[in-house]
């Protein structure tokens, strides 16, 4: 039986699936400079670029959730982002500097590569996402589910023309850094989100449905990884049946989820995808001067065993973050409580 409860875990479990899939994506595109792609690595790349566009749909979709008829003020809610996302979002482009250049952000042009995310290849999707959570706030009254099927229709036409037609950035950026790249595929998690309902309930009951969505995303996945033609993570049709992947797998989670047990956990996904990059560096260094790396490559289950691991270390780090930075601002919030509780006590005394 259809719950919010389940479908939101659901959704964090498919969460930490689309984190492993980047972080294949880039442990790939490092094995290029070892050796010579076999089809192992180009099917796992292919295949791994479901993981940016399901984050992005997850993330459109919890963004509903928190603006979904709550009152609260723009301070309140990018005070959450700047603790969340903005600030770790400049230490690790902060951090992504020292490692690739060896030294520390002197000049103009070294703190707007690191304001813009240009420090590291994966950090565009964290700058683009910081101007989508101006865009969703300041037209959350504007776009709700009495219009979202037309508005998205209007995204879909943006998100296209804007790649294909307009085709540039803006300050040396390229186009996946700014939001019209990706604005239908966050909204598309906002439509998950009014809908989530009506669509889960009718597959629950119409499994003819959920099968045929399942039988068609396993056929796009074979096209996209058979195609000699390479579909990014922007590509409309690829963004569209990754949709269709993702609600299949939702509602296949739905059924087996509460037996999972799975705990929550804050910016989980987060500091995994912004970490990453880090262990997959660290490790091959580690492992070219201690071992012969290509050995690894060469052998496809040895490589896999040696990806899981990073994914691993990444995975237990992450968590570590995200206790002690969750917990660090939850010990602050209840001291200023305290203190205005004193305070109110004081004053009541004094009277």
């Amino acid at each position: 039986m259809y719950s919010d409860k389940r479908l939101f875990s659901s959704l964090f479990l498919m969460q930490l699936l689309s984190s492993f899939l980047v972080l294949a994506g880039h442990y790939t595109a490092d094995v290029d400079d070892y050796i010579e792609w076999t089809f192992w690595e180009t099917a796992l790349n292919q295949i791994s670029r479901y993981g940016t566009v399901i984050l992005a749909i997850i993330t459109g979709f919890f963004t509903a959730h928190s603006l979904d008829g709550k009152k609260f003020s723009g301070t309140r809610f990018f005070k959450g982002k700047l603790k969340y996302i903005y600030f770790p979002f400049l230490f690790a482009s902060v951090l992504y500097f020292i490692i690739m250049k060896k030294g520390i952000p002197t000049n103009e042009k070294d703190w707007q590569d690191v304001l813009t995310g240009q420090t590291a290849g994966h950090l565009y999707f964290i700058f683009m996402l910081c101007q989508y959570y101006v865009f969703a706030y300041l037209f959350r009254r504007l776009i709700m589910k009495k219009n979202i099927l037309l508005v998205i229709t209007l995204f879909f036409v943006i998100q296209y023309m804007y790649i294909h037609i307009i085709a540039h950035g803006w300050f040396g950026l390229g186009i996946r850094h700014f939001l019209p790249t990706w604005i239908f595929t966050l909204y598309l998690g906002h439509l998950l989100y009014w809908y989530r309902k009506p669509m889960f309930m009718f597959m629950e009951k119409h499994k003819i449905v959920l099968i045929g969505l399942l039988v068609l995303s396993g056929f796009t996945m074979y096209f996209f990884v058979m195609s000699s033609k390479l579909y990014t993570a922007n590509h409309l049709i690829f963004v569209l049946a990754t949709f269709a992947l993702l609600v299949s797998s939702a509602a296949i989670l739905h059924y087996i989820v509460d037996a999972l047990h799975l705990r929550f956990q804050k910016g989980l996904t987060f500091y995994i995808y912004l970490l990453h990059p880090a262990f997959i560096i660290y490790a091959n260094k580690f492992m070219e001067t201690n071992f012969t790396i290509e050995w690894i490559f060469h052998h496809k289950a040895i490589s896999a065993l040696y990806m899981l691991s990073i994914y691993a270390v990444t995975f237990a780090v992450s968590a570590i973050c995200a206790q002690l930075v969750n917990r660090g601002f939850s010990w602050l919030t209840s001291q200023k409580q305290k203190k205005a509780t004193n305070a109110i006590g004081a004053r009541k005394l004094d009277g």
